[in-house]
């Protein structure tokens, strides 16, 4: 890495080898930390191991300050929680490993609670649903889902997730929730076998029993101007009825 990214001022090891879980099937995730814009922004290559099959080598490079920018944004993956992004040095300057903390684990924020775009996927679950397409509903049932867990972090204890899987188990274990939240979730997110009518109606379940219980514990969940005041005189629940 040191070799195709002349400017490389440290290389991070991610994923699974950084935590310590890793097996012969984990792929090595490499990143090279640069003071100039790297050559290539990603590479992969394999590497062959007898018995056993090739090892995955993912190797992303960027410069130090998207490194530590990257570090101040919520985590795609992790369903709104915090988020904690273990990471390991396999090399580094003295300087880069005061810059950078040792290890370089970065603490991703939660994500910002969206509640309008969680109604105008579930309203969107309606439409599609209306109009005899299933695999829309289930499409759209799932953007609903995606968005669930986040408008209820602030009423639940902290939980910093680690991985998907993590993250997962955290938003289907949230111990402030609506009645029937995990199964709806579950079902929304397609982590559980439900028919296409029944995909739709949880949808509905996860909207109708969200929203009910923003109003009374969490009216201000979501700073959004207008959308407060739609959450409370109802107009977000009656968007469920079109």
């Amino acid at each position: 890495m040191r070799e195709l990214e002349p400017d490389a001022v440290a290389v991070v090891v991610t994923g699974s080898y950084a935590k310590d879980t890793a097996d012969e099937r984990s792929d090595l995730d490499l990143r090279a930390l640069t003071t100039e814009p790297p050559r290539v922004p990603y590479r992969t290559w394999f590497v062959d191991r007898p018995g056993t099959s090739p090892l995955h080598v993912s190797a992303g490079a960027k410069t130090v300050e998207d490194w530590l920018a990257d570090g101040l944004e919520p985590a795609a993956w992790a369903l709104g929680f915090p988020a904690r992004a273990e990471a390991t040095y396999a090399w580094s300057t003295p300087g880069a490993a005061r810059l950078l903390g040792d290890p370089p684990t970065r603490l991703h924020p939660a994500s910002p609670p969206e509640l309008e775009d969680f109604v105008e996927a579930l309203v969107k679950v309606r439409r599609a649903e209306a109009a005899g397409d299933a695999v829309g509903a289930r499409w759209h049932a799932r953007s609903a889902a995606e968005l669930a867990p986040r408008l209820l972090v602030s009423l639940n204890p902290e939980r910093v997730v680690h991985d998907r899987r993590d993250a997962l188990d955290a938003a289907l274990s949230a111990s402030v929730a609506p009645p029937g939240y995990p199964d709806a979730l579950a079902a929304c997110l397609g982590v559980r076998e439900a028919s296409n009518e029944a995909v739709a109606a949880a949808a509905t379940e996860l909207g109708r029993g969200l929203l009910e219980l923003l109003r009374e514990r969490a009216p201000d969940v979501d700073a959004q101007p207008g959308i407060g005041a739609a959450l409370a005189d109802g107009t977000l629940a009656r968007q469920l009825d079109s």
